[in-house]
């Protein structure tokens, strides 16, 4: 399991504007025992946050709609400062990297299943032992 030593099903909010992709990502997270919401745009997600929906992490993809991942990323941190966020992308991560706050992790694309939940461990602080970072 993703983080069995953490003994809570993980709230995962999915942002991702590919039908196929949002879908995939969906099963692997479910596969690792995470409750997940997916949404197409980053508006849907505000909107899930805004009406006080609780997540215990929002995983976007950068290229989105109207508004992409980053903005989204960071008006998600301006308002719930403890939520971490992971980005992901194709681009390149330089341009990526640059652009992240504090408590915005980055994945770049491809990833294997591996370096997901890696990327979400550290986002939770876990390291592979369980213990807290």
């Amino acid at each position: 399991m993703l983080l069995s030593k953490r003994h809570v099903i993980p709230r995962v909010l999915l942002i991702e504007d590919t039908e196929d992709t949002r879908e995939l990502s969906r099963l692997a997270l479910e596969s690792q025992a995470c409750e997940v919401t997916a949404v197409s745009t980053a508006e849907a997600a505000l909107g899930l946050l805004r009406a006080g929906e609780r997540f215990d992490l929002v995983f976007t993809d950068v290229c989105l709609g109207e508004l992409n991942g980053i903005d989204a990323a960071h008006c998600i941190r301006s308002h719930h400062p403890g939520l971490p966020v992971l980005v992901t992308s194709g681009l390149d991560p330089a341009e990526v990297t640059g652009r992240l706050r504090e408590g915005i992790h980055f994945l770049p694309k491809p990833y294997s299943m591996s370096e997901l939940l890696d990327a979400i461990r550290t986002c939770f602080g876990v390291m592979e032992t369980g213990r807290a970072a």
